[in-house]
């Protein structure tokens, strides 16, 4: 018997994962916790667990209770789930376990630093009838899967933490889940491209959203979710479609439903006359089949079946979903197609070493900075690995940043970069590197070879582990077009002149089709961007500084940012531009203003700026 602690008294446990408890083997309901004891009790009484706790803390530390299930709301799964681990207890956690893919990534690190077990609660993932769906595709009588359709909507709750954006809510993140873990669980190749548009209401959360989802296979997959029926009712409808090169399945069975449950089968024969047959499964409750699931993991060493690789691979979806779509968060951090998390926020070390030396380094860890951008043109490499080296920050908790200057474009060259950086930032790997400039001299025909030679070594290097994530700097759209016509590996990053007043739309659209990453470099502008009356004005609407407002509309719009600053107390006040949304219209002034503060850098013209850009 696996003695449970449950945390928290909500809907879903109550009237769904309790009951799922008491029915599944080798578990036994040890403990319940409630922000007040008076719920706790009466949750005792009813389930029959043997012990009930005032606080989450009290159940979390109780050395008895061996496995947690956590049904708290979205937006605090990371705080309980990361206490519960480091208590040593495995841990369940509702979905979707994290708000953003960074914060599951330190999950599961905290799960394995720990020693224990962490899996996300997607219940109707352990049904017999999504295996049989599953058998069935992989026996090819459908053939090859090139296109599923499926929906969750469901009704739109009034007062509910699920349609309040600072918790989590809204359609994508509470029901779309489900579509997007059926649709990855059926298609198993990695994603190309999403589209994406939503129904957002005046606090940005989605009630209805509708997705296209491209794989690098060709197949595709749209859904449909969110909470649109009624107002607080019991309504719901969901559908799945898969089509495949030969036939196709149908089925209207909702998602997380047990009992007699049945998929049709249409299929082709050799004259070419659809016939069809139905499969039917008799499916015991996904919750209790999920809880003996776990029970298996922690005393028989099974392998969870939602694993850690699935629930990164749903969440990273889930997040360019929401990019796209329009529902921005607190996304403290970007996560690349492959696993690499970017901190939204980093330091900008160009010129920052030139007067204070070392000192304004040292400065910008001790304000929290975990991010350090530099190149081999900034001639600041050296003092940055000597307090790298010194620090008593691991290596794997900084990302490094650096670039090769154009002038060392080439095979040869770019090689000899790439080993210098390292050497002087005392480091064996980089986090990132990046091409910093298409071309030395605006007028060299060759510039493209020197390009495509550069990115083959950065490709090897990539491949070999040496870097992390390979991109690009100032490369505008017709400067990328002829690289990804020879690239193996598409670039994952361009960092650009971004700022308000000169926010290259063109560049920006191009990049988000591609699926780069924008980095914005200058997010400030210059002196008279920061000290527009209207940004000055709009900072002191929101209570915040200028540079505040001029950074938080980036990451609004989901562009990270590597600010500049050469005092610690203005490196703190860029790292701290979260907990507040700057609003739709001033959004739109931000974005309307004229052309201003541009650096006058610019790739296809003569730099004027003989330190170099930024």
């Amino acid at each position: 018997m696996v003695k449970w602690g449950v945390l928290g008294t909500a809907g879903i446990a109550q009237g769904c994962t309790i009951p799922g408890m008491q029915k599944a083997d080798g578990c036994e309901l040890y403990a319940i916790a409630g922000r007040s004891l008076k719920k706790a009790e009466s949750f005792k009484e009813r389930f029959g667990f043997v012990k009930a706790y005032e606080g989450y803390d009290a159940l979390i530390n109780d050395p008895q209770v061996q496995a947690v299930y956590i049904p708290l709301p979205n937006h605090i799964h990371y705080e309980w789930v990361v206490k519960a681990l480091k208590a040593h207890k495995h841990v369940l956690c509702e979905k979707p376990m994290a708000m953003n893919e960074a914060e599951m990534k330190e999950m599961f690190k905290t799960a394995r630093e720990n020693g224990v077990i962490l899996m996300e609660a997607y219940a109707y993932l352990h049904s017999p009838y999504v295996e049989a769906l599953k058998k069935t595709v992989k026996s090819g009588e459908i053939g090859e899967v090139d296109y599923i359709d499926t929906a969750f909507i469901t009704q739109d709750y009034s007062e509910d933490f699920r349609l309040h954006k600072e918790y989590g809510g809204g359609g994508i993140l509470d029901v779309g889940c489900y579509c997007t873990t059926m649709i990855l669980s059926l298609i198993d190749s990695p994603v190309s491209y999403v589209k994406a548009d939503a129904e957002l209401d005046d606090k940005k959360v989605d009630h209805m959203a509708s997705v296209l989802i491209g794989f690098e296979n060709g197949a595709r997959a749209s859904l449909n979710a969110g909470m649109a029926l009624g107002i607080d009712t019991c309504d719901r409808y969901d559908r799945l479609f898969i089509h495949g090169s030969k036939g196709y399945i149908r089925s209207d069975v909702e998602y997380n439903q047990e009992g007699e449950l049945e998929f049709t089968v249409w299929v082709k024969d050799d004259r070419g006359e659809r016939t069809a047959h139905k499969e039917k499964v008799n499916a015991a409750s996904n919750y209790s089949l999920e809880i003996m699931q776990l029970n298996r993991c922690i005393e028989e060493g099974a392998v969870p079946h939602i694993s850690e690789e699935f629930s990164l691979k749903n969440m990273h979806l889930l997040d360019r979903i929401l990019d796209v779509s329009g529902y921005t968060g607190e996304r403290k951090a970007f996560v690349l197609d492959n696993g690499v998390v970017i901190p939204a926020v980093g330091y900008g070390s160009f010129m920052s070493t030139d007067k204070l030396g070392v000192q304004t380094i040292k400065d910008a860890l001790e304000a929290g900075y975990r991010y350090i951008d530099t190149a081999s043109f900034y001639y600041n490499e050296e003092q940055i690995g000597t307090v790298l080296n010194e620090s008593d920050i691991r290596r794997e908790d900084i990302f490094l940043c650096s670039k090769v200057w154009p002038a060392d474009l080439g095979r040869e060259k770019t090689l000899k970069s790439f080993e210098a950086s390292c050497e002087k930032l005392k480091t064996e790997y980089l986090d990132m590197f990046l091409i910093h400039w298409p071309k030395d001299d605006k007028s060299d025909p060759a510039w493209i070879d020197k390009v495509r030679e550069s990115w083959t070594v950065m490709e090897e290097l990539y491949e070999q582990g040496r870097i992390k994530a390979i991109g690009l700097s100032n490369f505008l759209p017709h400067h990328i077009r002829p690289l990804l016509e020879t690239a193996r590996i598409k670039p994952m990053v361009d960092q650009l002149e971004l700022h308000v007043g000169y926010m290259q739309e063109y560049a920006l659209s191009y990049l988000k089709k591609e699926g780069i990453l924008p980095q914005a470099w200058s997010p400030l502008g210059r002196a008279r961007v920061i000290n527009d009356p209207i940004i000055t004005q709009m900072a002191a609407k929101y209570g915040r500084s200028s540079a505040q407002v001029l950074l938080r509309y980036l990451i609004q719009r989901c562009i990270p940012v590597i600010p500049k600053a050469s005092s610690i107390e203005r490196m703190k006040e860029n790292l701290d531009v979260f907990g507040f949304d700057i609003s739709d219209d001033d959004m739109s002034i931000l974005s309307c203003l004229p052309e201003r503060g541009f650096s006058g850098e610019h790739p296809d013209l003569e730099r004027i700026n003989a330190k170099g850009s930024f």
